[in-house]
């Protein structure tokens, strides 16, 4: 058997029969996509960028980056990352699938993967619905994807290389994705650090409300709060309760709201829920109620069998269940053979950001 996850050193070699990664393309070098570029430059992966924005591609490259256009990354590039708002995904991706594959290089794969980072998934499953956008087309597959990590800053200097070291990363790929491109997912994720989680688009939409999503609408709201009762600017004297809550407010805030609004169907039931326990909240009874409560019994470790070859079609559901179970992939290993993927699944705590 070969094993795995990898470490990334190897993530960049033409020859390895598993999975192939010998360009990575990134569009859009703000945080997140300036985060990859120099995880990746880092492992000594080629790396090519596209950005509408002039001057990030510029400090992209002068990290080491290749400055190029989507036509050359869709001839070029075995793995693309979409960092872009939730709500151009499927208009960037239509226009993927409108350019010529060309004559891939040698040691390109068969297919490139192109993956989103979204933090909200509802926005781009229904762009694609709404265009009728396939999640194949020629040389190509597209597979949703969002790594749990970030910070308040934006742009290409907030960018960090190691954003994703321990972090999770969430996959929901499609029904015609193989085990080998999946596994071109997996090492492409593992080469930056991260964890892979497997998740369906509905409830990961969920996950990040309670996770991600409702921790930003409490700390927006509280700012309001505090800008409205502190007149006199004495929250700079605060402890870091204070502090660690607001913390998040200063995120992008144009992000934010398309992020938020493109979660409003899972949002606003629980907004409804949490200002429902906050309206019936007494601080003399309720406080050791709201302490946290012993985590469920660990699921034990489970194990899923992929054919390299072939599509996840069948095997997609226990696939995506896994994260909805509380597992993340532990580690895979491929049969002597080359025909078989072995996905081997645990508990663990989701990240560490």
């Amino acid at each position: 058997m070969v094993d795995g996850p990898a470490d990334g050193s190897d993530v960049g070699v033409p020859n390895d029969p598993t999975s192939p990664i010998a360009v990575v393309g990134v569009v859009g070098a703000g945080l997140i996509g300036g985060s990859i570029v120099r995880g990746y430059l880092a492992a000594g992966v080629p790396v090519l960028v596209a950005d509408r924005d002039p001057d990030a591609v510029t400090q992209a490259a002068d990290a080491g980056a290749v400055a190029a256009d989507l036509q050359r990354l869709r001839t070029e590039a075995d793995v693309v990352f979409l960092c872009a708002p939730p709500t151009a995904v499927a208009s960037l991706w239509e226009a993927w699938l409108t350019l010529d594959p060309g004559n891939r290089p040698p040691t390109a794969a068969a297919r490139s993967i192109v993956m989103d980072v979204s933090s909200v998934k509802t926005p781009v499953v229904e762009g694609f619905e709404a265009k009728a956008l396939p999640a194949e087309g020629p040389g190509t597959v597209f597979s949703l994807s969002h790594p749990m990590a970030g910070r308040e800053q934006s742009g290409w200097t907030a960018g960090d290389g190691e954003l994703f070291r321990d972090a999770t990363w969430i996959l929901s790929p499609p029904a015609g994705l193989t085990g080998r491109e999946l596994l071109r997912c997996l090492r492409s994720v593992e080469a930056l650090g991260a964890t892979v989680c497997f998740m369906d688009p509905d409830f990961h939409d969920r996950f990040a409300a309670v996770t991600s999503h409702i921790p930003h609408v409490l700390a927006f709201a509280f700012q309001s709060l505090v800008d409205d009762v502190d007149a006199t600017g004495w929250r700079r004297f605060s402890g870091g309760s204070l502090r660690d809550v607001l913390r998040i407010s200063s995120s992008n805030p144009d992000l934010w709201t398309q992020i938020l609004a493109g979660n409003a169907r899972q949002l606003a039931p629980l907004i409804r829920d949490l200002a429902d326990r906050l309206e019936r909240f007494d601080p003399a009874t309720d406080v050791p109620g709201g302490h946290p409560r012993p985590l469920p019994p660990s699921p034990p470790e489970s194990d899923l069998h992929l054919g390299l070859d072939d599509p996840l079609a069948d095997q997609l559901p226990a696939l995506l269940a896994t994260g909805a179970d509380a597992l993340h992939l532990d580690r895979w290993a491929v049969s002597d053979d080359g025909g078989q993927l072995r996905l081997t699944f645990a508990p663990r705590i989701a990240s560490s950001t």
